[in-house]
């Protein structure tokens, strides 16, 4: 290998160190995501709204990080991924960790937007430079990304509660060095080399492959249909089990066995990337995710929660090999690629939940409340299906952790 090559490394810095550093500032810069929907039950009382206001809030966040995350990718890709990197966190930490100290509306808006712009300027970079530090193990490595985001996302909210919960809303700027590490971690940590003059003119130099349009949009859908799917669950299956007469806490429970069966289906789908190829691994996954899903929305108890995490593991199992699939796809615009995948096409999936919703109110009228939720839900295993198809039209790969040049 070239020193001057894109994927070169200082070799004073372990290339794991980077990637572990990724990891950890990924799980601390979602963990700050994490505060604005624990502290909704306070936000609301506190500057008047209702329930539309408060689902404003959220939408506003989620919209302006999902969607402009292709755009920082852009930037990335141009002016350097590393210190776009390591900022990133301790803005969204500065501005998260004074939700508390907001004493206007406007404020607290203008505080959720540069917290929400300074994690989509995140997400892409981390990526790419896992991506570039990894290397052979990539599968595993960005299997270990996604999970310190959502490792993080679930631990802020605790946190949070936590915190305001002995030491008042008005404390919550107390949060503010877990970001501050976290950059300090990535600074020290992901290596100068992969940001240097000469990797960057390197893929400049780099010809476009060939034929990467079809794949990138397979590739797309294939994403956007996942995330359609987990979005319709974490916000239906909570209802559906509620008026099933379920406990709340049992609707939580749910979810987190969801998300943690995601996180380590993750791990397991890199793995068998490494040796079967990201298709088969994509394929696979989401084939297995709809029957899972389907009979876990036609049984209870015990046998329910299993299906559950089964179909929450095969679910993801491919969401960490698709964001290298597409890195593969496009290396010169890695964090585009990152951005297009990770953002813009989790955040137009994440719009079917209304669809899904109009649907159950719709049946709502002729069948009842549950049996009206039910059948919408039941349409949600379709989608995984025809994502599979998508998935089985990506190009065969050896393994997706082979790099551009085979070197």
């Amino acid at each position: 290998m070239q020193p001057g090559s894109p994927t070169a490394r200082d070799p004073s810095i372990p290339a794991w160190r980077g990637v572990v550093a990724l990891a950890f500032g990924h799980g601390a810069n979602d963990m700050y995501m994490g505060f604005p929907p624990a502290l909704l039950p306070l936000i609301v009382p506190r500057f008047g709204l209702d329930y539309a206001g408060a689902g404003l809030l959220i939408a506003i966040m989620t919209l302006t990080a999902q969607f402009s995350q292709p755009l920082f990718g852009f930037l990335g890709d141009r002016v350097g991924r590393r210190g776009l990197a390591i900022i990133a966190p301790a803005l969204t930490a500065i501005s998260l960790s004074l939700l508390g100290l907001a004493t206007s509306y406007g404020l607290l808006v203008a505080l959720l937007i540069v917290g929400s712009l300074s994690t989509a300027a995140f997400h892409p970079q981390g990526a790419a430079l896992v991506g570039a530090l990894a290397r052979r193990r990539t599968g595993m490595a960005m299997a270990a990304f996604t999970a310190g985001g959502n490792v993080g996302f679930g631990f802020g909210s605790v946190l949070i509660a936590i915190v305001v919960a002995h030491l008042g809303y008005g404390r919550t700027w107390l949060t503010v060095p877990a970001g501050i590490i976290a950059a300090g971690f990535l600074f020290s940590a992901v290596p100068r080399s992969v940001e240097s003059a000469e990797t960057r003119a390197a893929e400049r130099a780099a010809a476009l492959p060939r034929g990467w349009l079809f794949p990138l949009v397979m590739l797309y859908f294939v994403v956007m249909l996942r995330a359609a799917i987990a979005t319709m669950v974490t916000t239906f299956v909570p209802l559906l089990m509620q008026v099933r007469g379920e406990t709340l806490v049992s609707g939580g429970l749910a979810l987190f066995l969801f998300a943690a069966a995601g996180a380590l289906g993750g791990f397991v789908g890199g793995r068998l990337a490494e040796s079967w190829g990201g298709r088969k691994v994509t394929v696979l996954g989401l084939a297995l995710t709809a029957p899972a899903l389907y009979l876990f929305l036609h049984t209870e108890g015990f046998l329910a929660g299993t299906l559950l995490v089964l179909a929450g593991g095969c679910l993801f199992s491919a969401l960490p090999v698709n964001i290298v699939m597409g890195q593969q796809l496009l290396p010169r615009h890695a964090s585009t690629v990152s951005g297009v995948i990770m953002g813009l096409a989790w955040g137009v999936g994440g719009l079917g939940a209304t669809a899904l919703g109009a649907l159950a109110d719709h049946w709502k009228v002729p069948l009842g409340e549950l049996a009206g939720l039910a059948r919408a839900m039941d349409l949600v295993p379709l989608l995984a299906i025809l994502a599979a198809a998508f998935a089985a039209a990506l190009p065969a790969a050896r393994h997706v952790a082979e790099p551009p040049d085979g070197g």
